[in-house]
């Protein structure tokens, strides 16, 4: 049974008795004028308390939200709640949600007609992968005519919601890369080397493919448009190793570097297994975490967002030393790595370096990391101050230093990745099909 409250107007009906009875005592008035004011109050209180109680059956509300929800994508919540009472009542809709979504001000107030029903959508954001919890669902109702009284109707609605890497951006990109009729947004196409892709088999045309592989004899025979399909280079193995170091927590957006790498990584390997190349996982900070071996069947996704699921950065250095180790040992075979990490200094990556050029001879080795977006900003603040010289002089070293590192890494043969963390996954899937293209392996 749900609780009743009082609402304003029955406060300021209290006030308003309260006043006709000091009047009645001041100006000699009949008693009787105070005694009536109060006894019509309580009867319409009463008559609010009963309207309420018998609705109580008649008004439901429900909570829809998926069972697994995507890191760092607008999502809804949607509410439905149905009033089956021949009476109109004002709504309130108050919901547990949980912690991570740091929503402290929920709420909904609508005005809910009789033998209707209503659909309102949330949108929450959430930053923190993981298990979400949904509490209880609270309903308040009240009268339209009278609104004296407020009665609470509260729904057991408990549920546990996991956050996994961004599946959202990975059916995007899936969709922008694989339909050609998609418009591709910053994604570029690379013009492929020489002709060596093999026949695969001859299928009708559709709009968007090429115009010059039309297989003529096929056409005639047919008496339609028939042209010759060609497969891409198939099997090469690419590992997307990612990095849980210190330098990995900063933030950017409510998000760190490691949940930017983290959605990459799985837009990256389902547009490599759709690619018909075999995607594998490496995790590692001050040791290695997780390691899967790069395969092309059909649960490796799966797997890949599970293991991603779960990881979380540390507060130690990142051992390269371990990682060279470790991927010489069970990495025999020629492969692509995409390394997620953050050099922040020259030393970092100078400590690095020497692992980092034996990976490259043994592999083809690509170093994704970060511009600082906070620091662009600050070097193009306008000075008005001292103090200004040494933000703006000190923001542009650092900017000056993050491009030194790229320029000293392409030195040694390594392919560079310099991107915020925003262009993130356009700029590595561009990264990929160019190699791909190029057939660089």
């Amino acid at each position: 049974m749900g609780s009743y409250t009082a609402r304003s107007p029955l406060y300021i009906a209290i006030a308003m008795i309260v006043l006709l009875y000091v009047a009645v005592f001041a100006f000699g008035w009949q008693l009787y004028m105070g005694h009536i004011g109060l006894v019509l109050l309580i009867l319409l209180t009463c008559f609010d308390a009963l309207q309420l109680s018998q609705a109580g059956k008649s008004i439901t509300a429900e909570r829809s939200v998926r069972d697994q929800l995507s890191l760092s994508d607008n999502q809804h919540i949607q509410y439905t709640v149905e009033n089956n009472s021949s009476k109109d009542f004002e709504i309130e809709v108050i919901d547990e949600l949980p912690s991570q979504l740091q929503q402290r001000s929920f709420l909904f107030n609508f005005i809910l007609p009789a033998k209707e029903r209503t659909k309102e959508k949330y949108k929450i954001r959430p930053l923190i992968r993981g298990q979400y919890n949904f509490g209880k669902l609270h309903l308040y109702y009240s009268t339209t005519n009278l609104s004296l009284l407020q009665k609470r109707k509260t729904f057991d609605m408990e549920k546990n919601v996991e956050v996994y890497p961004s599946f959202i951006q990975m059916k995007k990109f899936d969709l922008q890369i694989f339909n050609r009729v998609a418009t591709l947004s910053g994604l570029k196409r690379v013009r492929r080397i020489g002709k060596t892709d093999e026949f695969e088999h001859v299928k009708n045309y559709t709009q968007g493919d090429n115009i010059r592989s039309v297989n003529w004899k096929a056409t005639s025979r047919r008496n339609e448009l028939m042209i010759n399909q060609y497969q891409d280079t198939r099997s090469q193995s690419v590992y997307c190793i990612v990095d849980k170091g210190r330098s990995m927590k900063m933030p950017f957006e409510g998000l760190s570097l490691l949940d930017y790498a983290v959605n990459t990584t799985l837009v990256l390997s389902n547009i490599i297994l759709k690619k018909y190349d075999r995607a594998g996982l490496l995790t590692f900070n001050e040791e290695i975490h997780t390691f899967l071996k790069s395969d092309n069947r059909s649960g490796q996704l799966s797997k890949i967002s599970e293991s991603l699921y779960r990881e979380k950065t540390g507060y130690k250095e990142s051992n390269y030393q371990g990682l060279y180790f470790y991927l010489r040992k069970l990495v025999t075979r020629r492969s692509v790595l995409i390394l997620f990490s953050n050099f922040e200094n020259a030393y970092d990556m100078r400590r690095a370096l020497p692992y980092l050029r034996q990976l490259n001879k043994l592999h083809l080795l690509v170093i994704v990391f970060f511009t600082n977006t906070e620091i662009v900003e600050a070097a193009n603040d306008d000075v008005e101050h001292i103090s200004d010289i040494y933000r703006v002089t000190f923001a542009k070293k650092t900017l000056i230093d993050k491009d030194l590192i790229a320029d000293e890494l392409a030195t040694h043969g390594i392919q560079i990745i310099l991107t915020t963390p925003q262009d993130l996954s356009i700029n590595v899937i561009n990264k990929y099909l160019e190699i791909k293209a190029k057939r660089m392996v």
